[in-house]
């Protein structure tokens, strides 16, 4: 498995056993803002995703792990339901249908539906 390289960040907040990683973005929240320049947490989520999504176990070497497997497991629920239709969807089909997911109530860690 491949862990985050953001385990050996330095002075990483950390919210219930989960690290608040910085992002590259233009809005201001709770997250430190990312270098432009650097690769954030969801590049290195999409990076990662083929790779991961193939392992049965991940060990959890640091609290950004803990980010690293949500995330990943939030693509491949974005990726199922997109290929959930019979066709393959409209650039703006798959943009409602995704846009619908981000927007529902979801599980998460600690939750019994949690997956």
């Amino acid at each position: 498995a491949y862990h985050s390289s953001f385990n050996e960040l330095p002075d990483v907040h950390q919210v219930d056993n989960v690290s608040i990683l910085p992002i590259r973005t233009k809005v201001r929240g709770p997250a430190p803002i990312a270098d432009a320049s650097e690769a954030d947490v969801f590049d290195e989520t999409l990076d990662l995703f083929c790779a991961n999504s193939l392992f049965r176990n991940f060990e959890i070497k640091g609290l950004s792990d803990r980010v690293l497997i949500v995330l990943i497991l939030f693509v491949s629920d974005c990726l199922a339901k997109i290929s959930s239709a019979c066709t393959v969807p409209a650039q703006i089909k798959a943009f409602k249908t995704l846009n619908t997911l981000a927007i529902d109530s979801f599980a998460i860690p600690g939750d019994a539906s949690f997956p």
